[in-house]
């Protein structure tokens, strides 16, 4: 029994079991939300929900046995699925909790628009490579124009959305920029475990490298995903408080 087949697969099940307890955990407690900000427990529900769902599509490829064959099948295309319905989602939350969705629209926008090219280019530079469905010089630039969009939504995230909120004059600053700081550790550290995943297995295509980058990619949805909207959610308490 290959022991990283079963500790991936243990992440798998572990990262599904917390993602239905997070999203029934936004439902329940929607009510400690002032109207204000009600939307953002929406969007957290939303957030992992729709992980779940392609989650449990993810299933059957992180069986234990399926892990420990020699022709392992690995779930690339859901996997990218679900991070190009979700992680937009994600990022917005935090627009919506502190209203930058309807002042810095333009922001907004571009933010998404740099996390689709980023899901998008990783999806053609994973596959492509693993696949063989490409030259190699292709996967380089899908995961160059992916990485660089990731540094795009890093620099918005430390440096745009500050400075916005700079300008925020309310007793509501000090929790948005608390919220924004973790936020944005995520974004520039937490997210840089996808692509370091991707190029070990670049340049070392082994069955072992495979599965590391599976149990990397599901302990970095349990903490990522689910952490970003977790912050956002608790954030949003706070500012409800406020305003009883």
């Amino acid at each position: 029994m290959n022991i990283l087949a079963v500790t991936t697969s243990y992440s798998f099940e572990l990262t599904l079991i917390c993602m239905i307890a997070a999203s029934l955990y936004f439902l329940l407690e929607r009510y400690k939300l002032s109207d204000k900000y009600k939307r953002v427990s929406t969007l957290a529900f939303l957030t992992v929900a729709l992980a779940i769902i392609e989650y449990l599509g993810m299933r059957d490829f992180f069986d234990v046995q399926n892990l420990n064959s020699k022709d392992v099948n690995f779930p690339t295309e859901y996997r990218y699925l679900t991070w190009v319905i979700s992680t937009p989602l994600m990022l917005y939350t935090f627009f919506v909790l502190s209203g930058f969705n309807n002042i810095y629209k333009k922001t907004a926008i571009i933010t998404l628009l740099l996390n689709f090219t980023m899901i998008i280019a990783g999806f053609f530079s994973e596959i492509s490579f693993s696949r063989n469905l490409a030259s190699f010089d292709f996967t380089l630039i899908m995961f160059a124009i992916g990485f660089s969009a990731w540094l795009g939504i890093v620099y918005i995230y430390n440096f745009v959305l500050p400075s916005y909120l700079s300008k925020v004059k309310s007793s509501e600053q000090k929790y948005l920029q608390s919220c924004l700081g973790s936020l944005a550790k995520i974004v520039t550290f937490s997210w840089l475990i996808y692509p370091i995943g991707l190029v070990i297995s670049f340049y070392d295509p082994s069955l072992e490298t495979s599965l590391m980058r599976e149990l990397i990619y599901n302990l970095g949805d349990l903490f990522n995903k689910i952490g970003f909207v977790v912050i956002c959610y608790f954030c949003a308490i706070k500012l409800s408080k406020l305003r009883n």
